[in-house]
């Protein structure tokens, strides 16, 4: 139980003076004190040490304690940079996975999204003469197909739900030039401006060379 030096540790003596130790322990440490009077005045010193702390009042900070010592704290630039950007790196973390897992399921969607991409490149590695410019020109012009399909669609149920009959009774009750037609070429008239401002705008858009059709 002794040291190097033939005494018992400081620790010991302590924890003999708090009644820490075991039964054995306590009885070889009773036993080398009564040979050693310098380890007795030791374990006198740690008593009376520890008898005056427990003497002590017990003190507790005030409420502003905490506050009064922060506001006395100075932090350096680097330390008020790096609690400025916090937020905006917690928030960066909020959108990475945290877990194995999560990184995982994030590697697969990527894999996922990427993998026809990659394919595609690959492909068009393989065709010279097939570009992107190529194929967004072929996308481009199939949505215009589909726009005007759809437009011409729209008209023709529009024309079969009755709503142009409507119209033209519309205008004949409407009081004015009464002569035979005249109300239905007005809603021609009216019918006939977008559809020709459409067509007008696909003329001018067409090259010089190549396609010759509106669409």
């Amino acid at each position: 139980m002794t040291d190097a030096t033939g005494h018992l540790p400081f620790w010991t003596l302590e924890q003999l003076a708090d009644g820490d130790l075991s039964h054995a322990e306590r009885m070889l440490a009773e036993q080398h004190l009564k040979a050693c009077a310098h380890c007795t005045q030791e374990l006198r010193s740690a008593r009376l040490l520890i008898s005056a702390l427990e003497s002590l009042p017990a003190v507790s900070p005030s409420a502003g304690f905490a506050d009064a010592v922060m506001a006395r704290v100075v932090l350096s630039p680097q330390a008020e940079l790096a609690a400025a950007a916090e937020p905006a790196r917690q928030a960066r973390r909020g959108w990475l996975p945290a877990s194995l897992k999560g990184w995982v399921w994030l590697t697969a969607v990527l894999t996922v999204i990427m993998a026809p991409l990659a394919a595609l490149g690959v492909w068009l590695n393989a065709h010279p003469l097939v570009s992107v410019s190529a194929l967004w020109g072929v996308g481009r012009g199939w949505v215009r197909e589909v726009v005007w399909n759809a437009v011409v669609e729209v008209a023709g149920a529009v024309g079969r739900s009755g709503l142009f009959g409507w119209a033209a009774d519309a205008l004949a009750a409407m009081p004015g030039p009464d002569a035979a037609g005249v109300p239905l070429a007005i809603l021609l008239v009216l019918a006939a401006i977008p559809v020709s401002a459409f067509v007008m705008v696909r003329l001018l858009k067409t090259p010089a060379t190549g396609m010759t059709h509106a669409y």
